[in-house]
């Protein structure tokens, strides 16, 4: 707010549009966990709103994906009934290493400063671009700000973005990052169920 106080009613709505969209997708994004968790990992929609509802409690309140941790162990044990390789396994490494809202958060970043500083992005440097972030998400910290854009800096210059597009949206990042989160605990939860009924459903030798 400050920022935008200072700088005028132009950025002010260029900020605002951009925490809007974010969010937005986000949470978009997140709903489609819903159903797709429900058809792959055969489970209903109510049993896993359930099942990961503390746990997007406590991401929304902190911003990190670590301290929601004990609460997606607790969800998935108690209201999942999810095996012990899935809440002592599959969740940690998820947590550590899943970050699933970076390449689509990264993406709308890019396209949204493309769009405004009017550079032209091409098929083939979206691709590239997609893949350094994915690459770049395993190294992801999941505290806040752990997955902060100047760990992607170059990765958008490269794509012709200018630096003070990136460093003036990062200034508002902490609104879109709650979302983030939520979105990353969600995607943990349902990568552990999908695979729990996956490996309930391969035959033994």
């Amino acid at each position: 707010f400050d920022l935008a106080f200072r700088a005028g009613a132009p950025v002010a709505g260029f900020l605002m549009a951009f925490v809007v969209l974010v969010s937005l997708i986000m949470i978009l994004f997140t709903g489609l966990l819903y159903p797709v968790t429900a058809l792959l990992g055969r489970i209903s929609l109510r049993r896993f709103a359930e099942g990961v509802a503390p746990a997007q409690l406590v991401a929304v309140s902190t911003r990190s994906s670590l301290a929601a941790l004990p609460a997606l162990v607790a969800g998935a044990r108690d209201k999942l009934g999810l095996p012990a390789a899935a809440t002592g396994f599959v969740l940690p490494l998820s947590v550590t290493a899943f970050k699933v809202n970076q390449p689509i958060s990264g993406l709308v970043k890019l396209l949204f400063l493309a769009h405004v500083f009017q550079v032209r992005v091409g098929l083939p440097q979206m691709i590239t671009f997609l893949a350094t972030v994915f690459v770049m998400s395993f190294s992801a910290l999941g505290i806040p700000g752990g997955g902060s854009t100047f760990r992607l800096l170059p990765a958008y210059l490269a794509a012709g973005i200018p630096i003070e597009g990136i460093v003036v949206l990062e200034a508002v990042d902490t609104i879109p990052d709650i979302f983030k989160t939520l979105t990353n605990v969600t995607g943990d939860m349902s990568a552990a169920t999908i695979l729990s009924r996956s490996i309930e459903r391969e035959p033994v030798a």
